[in-house]
């Protein structure tokens, strides 16, 4: 589902809030399909995961509960569904897959998602131009731990509505053309990523597809003082909670996988077992197109 034109106009407004509100699924297992083959979905397979994404921006898919080491698993899915614009940074594979366990020291082991540690809330790619944004994820798990690696998961559309119905001017605080901003990547006194400055709510002229940038770190990162946007962000951070009805939580499992229009998410802490079975393994996708642009693309 995407913003129509006019949203500013309150009447189209709440005929959107309406229509996205009805009938949305209230747990993980209502974002759930079946598939037999994770990396070669049927029709009626790849439009039940488009649908779902349509209403929420997400689905999560179960497939066969073993372990297998194949790329190829998630990149044919995000091939099927009609993502083309992968997204490739300092920490990909050559195909744009992401291999996501603890890495033991190495450079990887510097950025958070390559430990055990817990992800706060974040949409992926805040760092990246407004050229570049990451739009779509898919994540396939190959191996789960034993204990924690938990995702809460929340539709930006829902967010937009949250925040709009308590103050419509935290929409505007959060569409500030500087309310984040990323500093520079800097090694050895090698610009490795420029500076990123830009709002943190957009919405895409093309499409009409809602954009969001946000991330609950506290170090690396400069959000404008502006209290419009300052009280957004404390208004968000206690819609993060267990409590509410619009947050699902997930725990992949072998075979299983997530994709999504970049939504809110977070991972919870995890711990490794000793057995090589046991030690986490994520395929990660980033792409810079939608999954529901992707419409007719079978």
């Amino acid at each position: 589902m995407t913003l129509p034109i006019g949203l500013e106009n309150k009447e189209v407004y709440l005929q959107w809030r309406e229509e996205k509100l009805a009938d949305y699924p209230s747990d993980s297992p209502a974002l759930t399909v079946n598939l037999e083959t994770p990396g070669q979905p049927n029709p009626q397979q790849i439009e039940a995961l488009k649908a779902l994404c349509r209403k929420t921006n997400m689905a999560i898919y179960a497939g066969p509960e073993a372990i297998v080491e194949d790329k190829n698993i998630a990149i044919n899915l995000g091939a099927a569904l009609g993502l083309k614009q992968v997204d490739r940074s300092l920490t990909t594979d050559d195909d744009g897959v992401s291999e996501l366990s603890v890495a033991i020291g190495g450079e990887k082991s510097a950025y958070i998602p390559y430990t055990d540690r817990s992800l706060g809330w974040h949409t992926d790619g805040c760092y990246n131009d407004a050229d570049h944004l990451i739009n779509g994820f898919l994540l396939h798990c190959v191996r789960a731990a034993p204990e924690g690696g938990e995702n809460y998961l929340l539709d930006p559309e829902i967010a937009y509505i949250l925040l709009r119905d308590e103050n419509p001017d935290f929409i505007d605080g959060l569409m500030l053309v500087d309310a984040l901003s990323i500093p520079a990547n800097i090694e050895n006194d090698k610009v490795i990523r420029a500076e990123q400055s830009g709002p943190a709510l957009s919405i895409d002229p093309d499409t009409q597809a809602l954009h969001l940038r946000y991330t609950g770190r506290k170090t690396y990162v400069t959000w404008r003082d502006d209290p419009r946007l300052q009280e957004a962000l404390a208004f968000l951070k206690d819609a993060f909670n267990e409590q509410n009805q619009y947050i699902f939580k997930v725990k992949l499992k072998p075979g299983s996988g997530l994709i999504g229009n970049n939504v809110l998410h977070n991972r919870t802490k995890f711990v490794d077992g000793d057995a090589a079975d046991d030690k986490r393994l994520i395929y990660r996708i980033y792409y810079h197109d939608r999954i529901t642009n992707a419409l007719n693309n079978n």
